[in-house]
């Protein structure tokens, strides 16, 4: 934590500000170490201060230790204010609410706010030891979970069930929760890249599009495998073998210092050759960490590079309306070396 309130510090120094607000939860977690639902961060060239509610008196003194913790009664924002030494020139994220910018600036009359885009995203871009340890058991998790359900994949069994117990299932391995809503989408519903769980029961000749992930320490897992049912007709075999050859080039194309977009360009070319170019609707992937989607994004339009110490996904998916879909995902560790693909031991057809 000392570490990432020092790069945090010389971003402060190169800005010419006296301190910066952190609002956002997880950036308050990445600094702090608070796992609670409601604080603010207020860090300054020479010192850290949580501020919070009373119900986390005791949770904020045991997780967030070397920070000055103040719990505040009335507002929050006038608690920062009185913080605030006059004059000075505050950062603050500009994601807050338009309310709470309003109420800031109105409590803090006199100080200069400065509005900071991405600030804190841009140190968590790249993942330590700790963070990565922590993203591995939670794909160990949603692994295990994944494995223990994969035979109930199968005709007869809904959605929800199948979700439901994938979701149970990732608990009882050691998961806090899952990282999301789980997908699963069968049929037609697959043609749908963030179907809702309905009660559909799956048939002998279904795609079905499963999109899972586990948290643990707040670090999230996510990957999606498309299983085939067994009448899957050819069309259907045909999406599976061109999504898995898109995956395979985006892989192929991974090293560090490469453009996100050239590997995005590999899959999205695959597919395209397979005349599929109008039915991979979304980017090719994107960060995974203390949020499930978060940078880097690996897409068309994006201009940032994949450097060792960043954790991403590869999820090229073809959707064909009235027919049916398929994605596959896998998690990404680059590496010095090149890539980790530690998702590789979730099987892509049931045991």
């Amino acid at each position: 934590m000392n570490t990432r309130l020092e790069r945090l510090r010389l971003i402060l120094d190169t800005k010419g500000l006296d301190c910066v607000l952190i609002t956002r939860m997880e950036n308050v977690r990445y600094l702090s170490g608070f796992r609670g639902s409601n604080a603010a961060a207020l860090v300054t060239a020479a010192g850290a201060m949580l501020i919070t509610d009373g119900r986390y008196r005791e949770q904020a003194a045991r997780e967030s230790v070397g920070w000055d913790v103040h719990i505040y009664t009335g507002a929050m924002t006038g608690a920062i204010a009185d913080a605030l030494t006059d004059g000075s020139r505050c950062g603050f994220e500009a994601s807050c609410s338009f309310d709470f910018y309003r109420k800031l600036s109105k409590a803090a009359a006199g100080r200069e706010l400065e509005p900071l885009e991405g600030i804190v995203e841009g140190l968590r871009i790249i993942k330590d030891a700790q963070e990565v340890a922590s993203i591995k058991v939670a794909l160990e998790c949603a692994a295990r979970g994944f494995n223990e359900v994969a035979g109930l994949i199968k005709p007869g069994i809904t959605e929800r069930a199948l979700a439901a117990e994938l979701d149970y299932r990732m608990m009882l391995a050691g998961a806090d929760g899952p990282a999301f809503d789980t997908v699963v989408a069968s049929g037609l519903n697959s043609a749908l890249p963030h179907a809702p769980i309905t009660d559909r029961v799956l048939t002998e000749s279904d795609l079905v599009v499963v999109d899972f992930g586990a948290v643990h320490k707040g670090y999230r897992s996510d990957t999606t495998r498309t299983l085939a049912m067994p009448r899957l007709d050819p069309r259907g075999e045909e999406l599976l073998e061109v999504v898995r050859a898109a995956l395979g080039k985006a892989l192929k194309a991974l090293q560090p210092g490469v453009r996100a977009a050239e590997v995005d360009a590999a899959a999205r070319e695959r597919i395209a050759a397979a005349g599929f170019a109008d039915n991979f609707s979304h980017s090719l992937g994107h960060g995974v960490g203390l949020e499930t989607h978060e940078k880097p994004t690996i897409s068309a339009v994006s201009d940032e590079t994949l450097e060792p110490g960043m954790v991403f996904t590869l999820e090229p998916g073809i959707y064909i309306e009235g027919y049916g879909g398929v994605r596959i995902e896998e998690m990404v560790l680059m590496t010095g070396d090149g890539p980790e693909v530690p998702s590789r031991g979730i099987p892509l057809a049931p045991a």
